[in-house]
Parts: structure tokens; sequence; C-alpha cells
């Protein structure tokens, strides 16, 4: 009898080893299969080439070279500049394309009839003149590397096609991260833009932080007055907008899973992760301090996020749930979007249910800022 049921639970946790790995399995390939559909990566390079074409598109490094020359690990921290369109812009690329159709001389060859309702829209928000809000978006990548094209090139292009000039930060990554070196490349950063504010035609005082997955933890730490914006001196981001965000480092500790496969990789991701930020010396408290939840004061910004239930990477109920709560408790205004079928990396999230998230986004932003 004994050997019987033995027999019996080992059974039992076979099949429990393999069904979840299939469902783990299935997850992965889910999440590839809507990344290739949703991020447009094409968006990000046509506008940069079009930037090019025009001789805007700046990307430069943000540390000097006697700074690099010191430190080699400094180069990797580079600012990608993606300026808005002013109405100029649309005029001139207007008559380029009227030349190009030949269109005939009793024709209407200008006006808003002969552009396209994209355009009509970029115009009629680029035209205002109080619309110097920018942004600085920081891409994921478990601070091993940067997912430059999805979570930062694309994410430009659309919010210039919204109105808003914006500013793509690839910080520091692998073990040139440890110390907090992305925190201070982001304070560098937004001393930048903010010093150089005339030159971008942005308003130094009113910027928002957008982030995902560890570029999330990077705009949250940003956030909090110990490790961000009150910390390195930077006026206060008006809001922080972050995207299936890393944001419990302990999660594996204080959330278990219910799928080991899942459990592992959480494991070995966020291991992977507090190396490269902490080196081999590390502990608990050292990686609560970067689990954004735990230093949220009645100052943190207003905050969108949204997440993703079977995100097999950050899921949903170990991240951002706990990131809404503690925002709650402190009673900050926050748009939270908890999607059932959305995995990690989406990017834009074009064909997903979180398509449409970045208008929205920008929307809550101007909104709490008092603009509408």
């Amino acid at each position: 009898m004994q050997w019987k049921n033995q027999g019996k639970l080992k059974k039992l946790i076979l099949t429990y080893l393999a069904g979840s790995a299939l469902l783990t399995v299935g997850s992965g390939l889910r999440m590839e299969w809507i990344n290739r559909r949703g991020n447009d990566t094409e968006r990000g390079r046509k506008r940069i080439r079009a930037l090019m074409s025009q001789g805007r598109f700046q990307q430069f490094p943000l540390f000097s070279l006697d700074e690099i020359a010191r430190e080699r690990k400094l180069g990797q921290v580079r600012l990608s500049v993606f300026l808005r369109d002013t109405e100029e812009d649309w005029e001139d690329k207007s008559r380029i394309r009227q030349n190009r159709r030949a269109t005939p001389a009793n024709s209407e060859s200008s006006g808003a009839k002969n552009k396209s309702a994209e355009e009509i829209k970029c115009i009629n928000k680029c035209s205002k003149s109080d619309r110097r809000k920018f942004a600085i978006i920081c891409p994921g990548g478990g601070y091993a590397h940067l997912c430059t094209d999805k979570e930062g090139y694309a994410i430009a292009a659309r919010l210039n096609e919204l109105g808003y000039s914006c500013f793509v930060l690839e910080y520091r990554t692998g073990f040139a991260a440890r110390s907090y070196a992305p925190t201070q490349d982001l304070a560098r950063a937004v001393s930048y833009v903010t010093e150089h504010a005339d030159q971008f035609d942005v308003d130094p005082e009113d910027y928002a932080l957008i982030g995902f997955s560890a570029g999330g933890n990077l705009v949250g730490l940003y956030g909090t007055e110990k490790y961000g914006w009150k910390a390195y001196g930077t006026a206060k981001p008006g809001a922080i907008i972050m995207g299936y965000p890393w944001t419990n480092i302990n999660h594996w500790m204080d959330h278990p899973y219910w799928n080991i496969w899942k459990g592992l990789i959480g494991l070995y991701f966020t291991e992977r992760s507090n190396l490269y930020y902490f080196g081999i010396r590390q502990s608990k408290a050292k990686r609560d301090s970067v689990c954004v939840q735990k230093w949220i004061t009645e100052s943190f910004p207003p905050t969108y996020m949204f997440s993703g239930a079977m995100d097999v990477l950050t899921p949903a109920s170990h991240h951002a749930d706990v990131m809404a709560q503690a925002l709650e408790e402190k009673h900050i205004p926050c748009l939270y979007h908890k999607y059932f079928r959305l995995p990690h990396g989406i990017g834009l999230g074009i064909g997903t249910q979180a398509q449409g998230w970045l208008e929205e986004a920008t929307e809550f932003w101007e909104k709490e800022t008092g603009q509408t």
C-alpha cells in the first residue's frame, strides 16, 4: 500500500512538472509571437531616417571625453534626441510630397484638404505654443542590455506624432550598472536636457519619465525622494509612466509562484540583475533599496502604469499590483491597467489589449499637470 501511494505521488509530481513546463514554454512562445506583431520597430527607424534627412537627428554621449577616458564604461551612456515637428516642418514636408506627385496647376496644391488625417492631427497638436513638455524614455533589458528599438525609438516616434519632444536614454548595463549607475545616468540626462531647454525648445519644469521592465524600475526609483529627483537636485517629474515594470526585486521570496518554472525564470533574471547591480556581495537590504514601492512617499509623482497577468518575466501580481497598492496607500494619483492576456515586452502594444496606452498615458500626464 505504501509503495502504491508513493507511486501515485511520484506520478502526480511528474504530471505537475510536465504540465507547468508546457504552460511556461507556451507562454514564452506566445510572448515572442505577440512581441513580433505588437512592436512597431520600423516606426522608430523611419522616424530616425526622417530626422536625419532634415539634419535634426542627434545622438551623443552624456559624459565628456575626459570622463570616458578615466572610466570607459561611461561611453555606454548616450542620449538620442527626437524633437517634435513644428507646423513649419509639416508644411515643408507637405510641399515636398506635392512636388513629387506633380499635381495639376489648377488643383489645390496646399491646404488641409491635401493633408492626411494624421498630418492634420499632428499640425493641430504641434502648433500649440504651450506644448513644450518633454519625456525621457528608459528602455528595459533587465540591466543586462537595452531593448532600444522596441521600447525606445518606436515610443519616441509615436510621441513625436502626438506632438511631444522626447529623449531616449541608453544607460549603463551589465557590470557597469553597479552602485546605482543607471540612476546617475538618468539624473545626468535630466540635468542635460533642462540645462539646454532653450536649445531643445522644451519646458525644463514639465517632463515625464517613461520606462519599461527594468527601465520601469529605473524611472520609478527616480520618482522617489531618497534615490531620485530630490537626491540629485533636479526638477520633480510631472508624471511617471511605467510599462510592465520590474519594481519588486525580492518578489520571488515575498510572493511564491504556483508554477515552479516561472518561479525559476523569475529567480534567474532577478539574480542576474542583482549581480549586475550589486556584484557578488549583496544582501536583502541592498535589494530592498531598489524595490520602488518601499520608498514611495506623498511626494511621488502621478503614475500611469500597465502590466499583464500572463507576463512570464514580471507578472503583474508580483510587481505592478504591489506598486499600485503602495501608490494607493500614499494617495498618489494613479491610473493602472492590468490586462489578463498581456505578455512581457510589447512596447507600443499594437494588436493587443493595451493598444493605445501611450495616448491614454499622455492624456493622464496632461490632466495631472493641469493642462488639457
